[in-house]
């Protein structure tokens, strides 16, 4: 207990930037202006909670959505898939082949398909499909919606944190910038009869 008091103390006294009759006008100014930093770094947390909060119904109702627009249909492979790119070291190469399927309407479709290595001509691969039956994505789930909201809340966390951080450094140089004007003219007052009394 002896070892924390002391030390709990001194970092008392350095946010509040010390007390006694040394204390400036500035060093108060600066001192609500920690304080002013402080709670909105805790109100920030609040914030980026909602924005989650947000977020995540957004994605979950896109994602209802997306899942009953769209479908997952097999393609089959009209040709053998030839190599895009060779890959590199820990790299896999990639392989797209052209391949027919049917919409829900059951109109028929072609078009060029990444495929997995050693497909062949004849194979099908599932693709998702929109209700025209174009090629689109997998529809989103509750791991991209929880993923999303996550990075929306981090992301707004850090840049509110950010902004308020930034403008307490500013304020800070602002107040010693003023500090060392001010020492200046005091000592362009003193420093004359300082030098006379010193022999």
């Amino acid at each position: 207990m002896d070892a924390k008091g002391p030390a709990s103390s001194r970092a008392l006294r350095s946010f509040t930037l010390g007390s006694g009759p040394l204390k400036r006008t500035s060093d108060r100014i600066q001192f609500l202006a920690r304080v002013l930093l402080v709670c909105s770094l805790a109100m920030a947390i609040p914030v980026a909670l909602v924005v989650a909060s947000v977020t995540h119904t957004q994605v979950v109702t896109q994602a209802r959505a997306q899942s009953l627009a769209r479908h997952q249909v097999d393609a089959r492979l009209v040709a053998d898939p030839v190599v895009v790119t060779r890959g590199a070291d820990d790299v896999p190469p990639t392989f797209r082949a052209p391949a027919v399927w049917s919409g829900p309407s059951g109109a028929e479709h072609t078009g060029a398909l990444a495929v997995p290595a050693g497909a062949e001509a004849g194979s099908t691969v599932p693709v998702w499909v929109d209700q025209d039956g174009a090629l689109t994505t997998r529809p989103l789930d509750s791991g991209a919606a929880v993923g999303r909201a996550v990075a929306m809340a981090v992301g707004t966390y850090l840049c509110l944190s950010s902004l308020v951080a930034g403008l307490y450094l500013a304020f800070g140089a602002s107040l010693d910038r003023s500090r060392l004007r001010r020492w200046a003219a005091e000592w362009a007052v003193i420093e004359p009869e300082w030098t006379r009394r010193v022999p």
